[in-house]
């Protein structure tokens, strides 16, 4: 079953869980760290959410069954054209007898199999990297792909939506995940607008600086080299009437507070509702027009 999901909160619920198993078996002496990209917790992808949670319980458990103590790591990294790498590392325990070696070998060869069985139709494989000093990694792959397109979806679930003629307008779209920007970007084309796309806060400021035809900013908050909050404040410094709207995968209040106090004209929660986009940048569009 795939489905759109964020990745970060599905390890994130994977870790929850392990650690509680931990605990109930009396096992705090071992470690459990996630470790994913800082600046990925908004990565969406369409895969399924129950085979990826399947994949990384059973290589966990089995890390688990093999230590006594240490750390035991696990996570996903980002590759070339937004291809994710998932892995489980452990580290080696005690050395093992030649028995016990060949127990090991058999009892991992069972678990590669068991799971390329649950990759079948997933499009993913799965290897095994040992080394002496750092241990044994698990490593696979899932045939990940961007978020499907929730415009279309929109359309199919309340019919067709009236798209504003923004033709005059130029649009700065700022996220550091390439699969969002090209969302936002199928979101916004009908529209006609002119469209910047952005992977950091700091190309944002410069982007408001060098081309003042900007009209609308939609700021992502959890970036590289300067994050939305301080990006917003600056734009904010050379362009008060600039409308930025803040986009976040965590809506809350207290997030919204503190997008409220870098300046920002509006916050929304992600997946995004195109309607309810258009509907806010076109109230923000009135509220400058109705200034000057």
């Amino acid at each position: 079953m795939k489905k759109d999901f964020y990745i970060y909160k599905c390890l994130r619920e994977i870790h929850r869980i392990n650690q509680e198993l931990l605990l109930e078996n009396n096992q705090q002496e071992i470690l459990l760290i996630m470790n994913t990209p800082g600046s990925l917790e908004h990565f969406m992808v369409h895969t399924d959410p129950v085979r990826t949670k399947l994949i990384f319980d059973s290589l966990i458990s089995f890390a688990v069954n093999h230590q006594k103590k240490g750390s035991i790591e696990f996570g996903f990294k980002l590759g070339r054209e937004d291809q994710l790498s998932f892995y489980v590392t452990e580290p080696y325990g005690q050395a093992l007898s030649q028995s016990n070696f060949e127990e090991e070998f058999e009892a991992e060869a069972e678990l590669l199999s068991e799971i390329t069985d649950i990759l079948s139709g997933l499009g993913g494989k799965i290897w095994v990297d040992k080394n002496k000093e750092t241990g044994r990694t698990f490593w696979f792959t899932l045939e990940v792909q961007p978020p499907e397109n929730l415009r279309t979806k929109e359309l199919n679930n309340h019919g067709t939506i009236t798209y504003p003629d923004w033709s005059d307008k130029t649009l700065l779209i700022v996220d550091d995940v390439r699969t969002n920007l090209q969302l936002l970007g199928n979101f916004l084309s009908p529209t006609k607008s002119r469209i910047i796309s952005v992977d950091n806060g700091l190309k944002a400021v410069n982007a408001v600086k060098r081309d003042r035809t900007i009209s609308f900013v939609l700021m992502d908050v959890r970036m590289p080299v300067l994050d939305g909050y301080e990006a917003t404040r600056r734009i904010k410094r050379i362009m008060p009437w600039l409308p930025v709207v803040a986009i976040s995968a965590y809506p809350g209040s207290a997030e919204s507070e503190k997008w409220k106090l870098a300046g920002c004209d509006a916050y929304l929660g992600k997946p995004l509702n195109i309607s309810e986009l258009y509907s806010v940048m076109e109230s923000l569009f009135q509220d400058v027009s109705a200034e000057v």
